[in-house]
């Protein structure tokens, strides 16, 4: 079974050290994304990436701010109004389904989600089905090292586990880069049919 995160404690997902060692905004622009994408943030948390994506993003680009917890996406909201992001669009999904249309993303991303699903293959096929041909999706997970945070060292998924899935989803142009000491993401694009 699956480590899942704990949604009482939802403050943890926007932590200071938590920014500082993902750096949303440098992250996402490193990971291929650009302002005119459209975006599907999935387990988007309490909007780590859906928020400097939004602000990142030129007038007019949709964000999808992608959770199975109502909790998680009240926090999006909240913050969006805060700031005034009015491009963010809430969407409570399913696990394994999003409930968006087919090929509706430019830039799907999944942060510190697929250690917590039974089914990875599944998860990544549906991200693939709302991508669109030469989109990207991009995968960040927790390195296979000792922190005092993050899920247990046993839940926790290697490069090379990420690599095979996306290969098995039949992604191409696969690439893997350091985040931080912490985490790390492995980018891949969904070819036409």
């Amino acid at each position: 079974m699956a480590h899942k995160f704990d949604v009482t404690a939802r403050k943890k997902l926007n932590s200071e050290e938590r920014r500082k060692l993902l750096t949303p905004r440098e992250t996402l622009i490193r990971l291929g994304y650009k302002k005119v994408d459209t975006m599907a943030d999935i387990g988007c948390g309490t909007g780590l990436f859906t928020l400097p994506a939004a602000e990142l993003s030129v007038k007019g680009t949709k964000i999808y701010a992608i959770d199975i917890s109502k909790e998680m996406l009240n926090e999006v909201i909240s913050q969006a109004e805060k700031e005034n992001l009015q491009n963010i669009i809430p969407v409570k999904s399913e696990e394994y389904d999003f409930r968006l249309d087919d090929e509706i993303a430019d830039f799907v991303l999944l942060c510190t989600v697929l250690h917590e699903v039974d089914d990875k293959l599944r998860l990544l096929a549906e991200a693939a089905r709302i991508c669109h041909s030469g989109g990207t999706i991009a995968v960040i997970e927790f390195n296979e090292t000792n922190t005092n945070f993050g899920p247990p060292m046993s839940h926790r998924l290697s490069r090379t586990n990420v690599e095979e899935l996306f290969n098995t989803t039949r992604l191409t142009g696969i690439q893997n880069m350091d985040i931080s000491g912490a985490f790390y993401a492995v980018t891949a694009k969904k070819q036409g049919q």
